[in-house]
């Protein structure tokens, strides 16, 4: 019975992560155009995919803790030991199709931070493109070495001497 269980729910996870991975793709493709709005929709989408798993994850775990008691929190591969060997087999398929998935996940979740940095940068380089390097440029006191025009007869930096 708890064998079962553990099937439906390991089953049930690795639905949500290839749906969760469908998602992180179709992210990647939305940075990639740089459409904001959607990409705030699909992150709704992943929250809700996140939520989903950690309440089947906190099944799995219940069920895990009745097939394996003397483990404070069990992992697949201690339920594996306890089983018979048929629903063994089928829990460490299971297992071992939901790990692939995470790390084809991981993979693309690292792409989309990637992508993210990459826009971010972008936005920083094109945002100190149009910052003035100087506070003023034409109005106020003229500051160092700057050619002075409005003083005649005296001494200075003018292009002229008109002292004669």
């Amino acid at each position: 019975m708890s064998a079962t269980l553990l099937m439906q729910t390991l089953d049930k996870l690795v639905k949500l992560h290839e749906s969760l991975h469908e998602v992180a793709k179709k992210k990647t493709e939305i940075i990639k155009v740089g459409d904001m709005e959607a990409l705030q929709q699909i992150m709704k989408d992943e929250q809700a995919h996140i939520m989903s798993i950690q309440k089947l994850e906190e099944a799995r775990m219940t069920i895990s803790k009745r097939i394996v008691v003397n483990v404070p929190d069990p992992s697949v591969m201690d339920c594996v030991k306890h089983l018979d060997s048929e629903a063994a087999a089928n829990i460490a398929g299971i297992a071992n199709q939901l790990k692939e998935i995470i790390m084809d996940l991981k993979e693309t979740n690292s792409l989309n931070q990637q992508l993210l940095q990459q826009s971010m940068q972008f936005v920083n380089i094109s945002l100190n493109l149009f910052k003035p390097t100087q506070k003023s440029m034409n109005y106020g006191k003229p500051s160092g070495n700057n050619i002075r025009t409005n003083t005649i007869g005296k001494q200075g930096n003018s292009i002229l001497n008109i002292k004669a």
